[in-house]
């Protein structure tokens, strides 16, 4: 009985990923190496004295907190501010903050005409800056072929990748001015992995790589008043593979409960 109602859960999940559009093990863990204050002046942007920021890691999981950058309306230009939130966007129609719903990441090619993400596209977007993600390669096509982690890193100290986010409403406090009334929360924008005279080793790894998005692009991206989101977005993907194209890869292990990087000489993938 338990094994039937487990492989029902298995099925709904998966018919929920397809429904997203999604592979849900896509670009699951990244790494940020920095603290907030450092990442506030790498991107020009204002912290939150309300805000909780998380701390250096070198493994984020879906539904931890992250930084991420969004825009503030000024006098004729956008202000860059840092804002923390969930790893897995949540819209603000969700009844519930604590969603199961595989959100960290979203397709590109859809996201527009998903609800989940169909009212950020065009009003909330993000940047999410990091030093690294991972990725996972089997070793052979069997299901218990074992895989080899990857780290994919930037030839700079950054990457900045094209994302969404979603303010979400606590009705359980009822000042809406009130510390913890909204709760914000992001995506990450995902596209095909590079052709193979593009970057092959990525190529190789995984059909899909997270939305790099260039310094040039980012305030028009974040500027809450322009609601051409698909046109922007259609901007960003078409510098996306010269960007990912200085991408580095290799084969690591993380150690010592997650706060170790090593690297593995002969991996099995």
């Amino acid at each position: 009985m338990g094994s039937s109602i487990l492989l029902q859960y298995g099925r709904r999940r998966l018919a929920l990923s397809q429904a997203l559009g999604e592979n849900v093990d896509m670009c699951g863990r990244f790494s940020v190496g920095f603290e907030a204050d450092y990442l506030s002046r790498k991107l020009g942007a204002v912290l939150r004295g309300d805000t909780d920021y998380p701390s250096p890691t070198l493994q984020i999981n879906p539904t931890d907190p992250v930084v991420f950058l969004r825009g503030r309306a000024g006098d004729g230009s956008v202000g860059r501010e840092l804002a923390a939130g969930r790893w897995g966007l949540v819209p603000s129609f969700s009844k519930s903050f604590d969603s199961k719903v595989p959100t960290w990441n979203a397709r590109s090619e859809t996201a527009g005409a998903i609800p989940v993400f169909k009212a950020s596209l065009p009003k909330w977007r993000a940047v999410v800056p990091a030093s690294a993600y991972y990725e996972w390669k089997k070793s052979g096509p069997g299901r218990k072929d074992p895989k080899q982690r990857y780290i994919v890193e930037p030839q700079d100290e950054l990457i900045t990748f094209a994302g969404l986010f979603a303010p979400w409403r606590d009705e359980s406090i009822l000042d809406k001015s009130a510390p913890g009334a909204w709760r914000l929360s992001c995506s990450i924008l995902t596209m095909d992995s590079p052709p193979e005279g593009v970057h092959e080793r990525l190529h190789n790894l995984h059909d899909r790589i997270p939305v790099p998005i260039s310094a040039d692009m980012i305030d028009d991206w974040i500027d809450p008043k322009e609601t051409r989101g698909q046109a922007l977005l259609d901007v960003v993907l078409g510098d996306a593979y010269g960007l990912a194209s200085s991408w580095t890869m290799r084969p690591v292990e993380l150690v010592d409960d997650n706060t170790k990087l090593v690297d593995v000489a002969n991996p099995a993938a």
